[in-house]
């Protein structure tokens, strides 16, 4: 814009003209201004009513959703499992009708709990697999297909296809040992395993198969065990944040990554072992694949000689793996599914083999028990290496496996999360079945809150001395720090080979962000009776709440240690810092300094608590998993919702809308003042 000089005398006012780009137009001329206000106003207003008419049809919608809800409700049981199907994107499976090739999709992650059975967690699961392209399996169920296909003689070949199957290897030892036990009973049965790319996991079940397929641009996701940190005292410092650590004894390793910049060397030379000893078991336990071991050592251990011979194959690593007998078969999926067709025959088109999914085999089992005898229970008894579902009596005795994984959390909506009130519940039905003879704690958890920890330990004393029955632990992937403090409570510790436990230690930790919001001109100021009843937000914590705080943190860990000593007598007179101070030990180590007392799975446990427990050898003992409930969570609200949003709203609102309903509904989680829980989170392979 141009104004004109005001100081001219000769001039118009500044404001007597506005030019603009190829011309002017005089302010003595009002009526375009007016025009243009009125046209404005006119859009205002055009904008209003739309958005009032929207937001009207949407509130009169509603209601109509309210009423229809309502009138709904006796219909909700009968047709939930009908929307399942519907989201689920499956055919109904015929019992009885067998193809000739049974389909394990694990290209997703395996579970170790049995999955909740409601129709709310159903869908959630059917939308995770279909929004995230992947599956979502369970171990029991995996398990119990291969063992009704024992039975199956229309099988004639098994297919896994393990392309991104994520699990830890405790879990895929017992799949594992599931294939091999198939094999033993049916060797005549072929079974081929297929991956883009092979964790180490994966490639841990695919040993137990007769044919290692791999895809011309895959290679193994693994090149050895590594574990790292991200460290962040000098990013700290420079935001002007003050860690709040308090600590007891030598407890470092969760906590250092906020007060160093690199990882201490103690800790260092402790998980150095600890990765070595998982690397060499690991390899160890390839010894059923001849030469796999060596091969392994000989590729990976050696990075120049892995990078010359990668060389040699023009940067294939499928075409390396092969030359090494690490892999039997270089092929596209397409193409083996292809053949599958060639040889089997195909629904609709030769890309779509004629396969029955393992999932549906396992359900036909479940559903053949319960409508050919109404009459009896459904139990599961100890095989060889697995358990399958069989039916006992009324009276019979059974040991109950009951499921602790993930963290130790205060709080959550979720039936599956490691909390006091989802443990309780599960409690709740050992309580209430007298033919429960034994539990089996089966943990796979970091530890967590103290409080829950401790909650969860009472509740495990209360089950023991109410119904004076025996409870064993098996440790899994990880059963560290508050994990370790419940399993005080129990009567003997088993642990996997590959188990990492330890972690007894505690601390707490905050952030203090009052220099920061100092700079920026935040102050805090009040009244208070005590300095210790301060909440410091833009002021530095008074000394005195400082000394509270680590006064209280060494007297949960005097308790700590006093609840491993009174646990373990062989531990009474042994000095607590050779087994306490946060150290993690592998199983091996565990069992040297009295920490566990066997290391076994859980099928080993099973076998033990079974012996221990039986009178003659007339007794029979069955195994029976405890299932997470969704209970009140699942409610009414969302089982409607369920029902009227299928076919109508798109999955993917479908799930943001559930995600939402568990965040309104949650109760609030209080933050643990006070953590014991264990540096590595997860191990998984």
């Amino acid at each position: 814009m141009d104004f004109k000089d005001p100081n001219n005398s000769t001039s118009q006012n500044r404001s007597d003209y506005i030019t603009i780009q190829t011309g002017s137009v005089k302010k003595d001329s009002p009526s375009l201004l007016k025009g243009l206000c009125h046209l404005f106003m006119m859009i205002g207003s055009v904008i209003t009513f739309i958005r009032n008419t929207v937001f009207n049809i949407i509130f009169i919608l509603l209601i109509i959703a309210i009423f229809a809800l309502i009138s709904m409700v006796n219909t909700v049981a009968d047709k939930g499992s009908d929307v399942i199907a519907e989201f689920s994107g499956k055919s109904s499976f015929e019992a009885g009708h067998i193809e000739p090739v049974l389909y394990f999709g694990l290209n997703g992650p395996v579970y170790e709990y049995p999955l909740p059975d409601d129709d709310y967690s159903k869908l959630t699961r059917n939308l995770d697999e279909k929004l995230n392209n992947r599956r979502i399996n369970d171990i029991l169920s995996i398990e119990k297909a291969l063992k009704a296909a024992q039975s199956e003689v229309a099988i004639k070949e098994i297919y896994f296809d393990l392309t991104d199957c994520i699990t830890t290897f405790p879990v895929a030892e017992r799949i594992y040992n599931a294939i091999c036990e198939y094999k033993e009973n049916k060797p005549d049965t072929r079974i081929t395993v297929f991956a883009e790319n092979y964790g180490a996991s994966a490639y841990r079940i695919a040993t137990a198969a007769d044919s290692i397929i791999i895809d011309p641009l895959g290679g193994f996701d693994f090149k050895g065990f590594a574990s790292s940190n991200l460290y962040l005292k000098d990013l700290l410092e420079r935001f002007r944040v003050e860690p709040l650590v308090f600590k007891a004894g030598e407890f470092k390793s969760a906590v250092e990554i906020f007060t160093e910049n690199r990882m201490s060397d103690g800790v260092k030379k402790e998980y150095q072992h600890i990765f070595d000893s998982l690397w060499k078991l690991y390899k160890e336990s390839l010894n059923t694949r001849e030469n796999a071991s060596k091969a392994l050592s000989t590729v990976f251990d050696n990075p120049e000689r892995f990078l010359s011979e990668l060389d040699r194959f023009r940067g294939s690593e499928a075409q390396l793996l092969k030359s090494m007998g690490l892999v039997d078969e270089i092929n596209s999926q397409l193409n083996l599914e292809y053949a599958l067709s060639n040889d089997y025959g195909y629904v609709d088109n030769m890309l779509n083999p004629n396969m029955t999914d393992y999932q549906d085999l396992a359900d036909s089992v479940k559903t053949s028990s319960v409508v050919s005898k109404a009459k009896k229970k459904k139990h599961r008894k100890s095989g060889s290496n697995n358990p399958v579902t069989v039916e006992t009596q009324d009276g019979s005795s059974e040991i109950a496996v009951l499921y602790g994984i993930g963290e130790i959390k205060d709080f959550s909506e979720r039936p599956t999360e490691f909390t006091p009130d989802n443990i309780a519940t599960q409690i709740g039905k050992i309580l209430e079945d007298n033919r429960i003879k034994g539990v089996i704690f089966y943990i796979n958890s970091p530890g967590g809150s103290v409080s829950a920890s401790e909650k969860i330990r009472n509740l495990i004393l209360n089950l023991k001395e109410t119904r004076g029955i025996p409870v064993y632990v098996s440790m899994n992937s990880l059963c560290a720090s508050g994990a370790y403090w419940i399993s005080t409570a129990c009567d003997r510790l088993y642990a996997t080979p590959t188990t990492i436990t330890g972690s007894i230690g505690v601390f707490s930790l905050g952030l203090g962000i009052h220099d920061l919001l100092n700079e920026y001109g935040v102050r805090q100021d009040g009244v208070e009776t005590s300095e210790l009843a301060r909440t410091p937000v833009a002021v530095r914590m008074p000394e005195s709440q400082r000394r509270m705080n680590t006064l209280e943190v060494e007297g949960i860990y005097e308790n700590f240690i006093s609840l491993v000593r009174n646990s373990r007598p062989a531990l009474k007179k042994t000095d607590y810092r050779v087994f306490a101070e946060g150290k993690v030990f592998l199983c091996e180590d565990a069992l040297s300094l009295n920490l566990i007392d066997d290391c076994n799975d859980l099928f080993g446990v099973f076998e033990d608590m079974k012996d221990a427990l039986k009178k003659d050898d007339k007794d029979e003992i069955s195994l029976v998993h405890l299932t997470p409930e969704g209970g009140s969570k699942a409610n009414l609200f969302r089982s409607l919702f369920i029902m009227t949003a299928s076919g109508v709203i798109a999955p993917e609102y479908v799930k943001t809308i559930l995600d939402l309903l568990d965040k309104s509904a949650a109760v609030s989680e209080r933050k643990p003042k006070l953590m014991a829980i264990g540096a590595i989170r997860d191990v998984t392979l």
